[in-house]
């Protein structure tokens, strides 16, 4: 990987008009990736882009999981689905052929959807807290 140093070394010596061939043996790098830097206007490294849906392999799921997550809302703590346990379900119940870290994905932004839902956590993920003071 070449160091922010020499980019703007090779951008410098190319706006100098110096030929790529001749920048390439002076910094220790490939013909194309002199040509590629000295074209570069931005040094910043482009933000992941983030996929609309998760996976089309679990969309026929979601339903399913949903149910088994809501029921676990009347479930004791321990007796609660984890995500673990939804991956072996799917797979050997519904025949889901996905991967397990997709389903653990979902179920991380399901439990927080449906507790923001039920308003026992806000935005930040503490404890919301309500009470009414009786005015004498």
């Amino acid at each position: 990987m070449i160091g922010v140093d020499k980019i703007e070394d090779i951008r410098k010596r190319a706006r100098g008009g110096e030929p790529i061939a001749s920048i390439a043996r002076a910094v220790g790098a490939s013909e194309p990736t002199v040509r590629k830097r000295a074209r570069m206007e931005d040094l910043s490294p482009e933000p992941p882009r983030r996929r609309e849906h998760e996976s089309e392999v679990l969309a026929p799921y979601e339903e399913t999981i949903d149910s088994w997550l809501d029921d676990d809302c009347r479930n004791w703590r321990k007796q609660r689905h984890t995500a673990t346990r939804v991956y072996v379900r799917l797979r050997d119940e519904e025949g889901y052929t996905g991967g397990y870290s997709t389903v653990q994905r979902y179920v991380k932004r399901r439990r927080e959807e449906m507790a923001r839902e039920r308003g026992r956590r806000d935005a930040e993920g503490f404890p919301t807290l309500v009470c009414f003071v009786k005015q004498k």
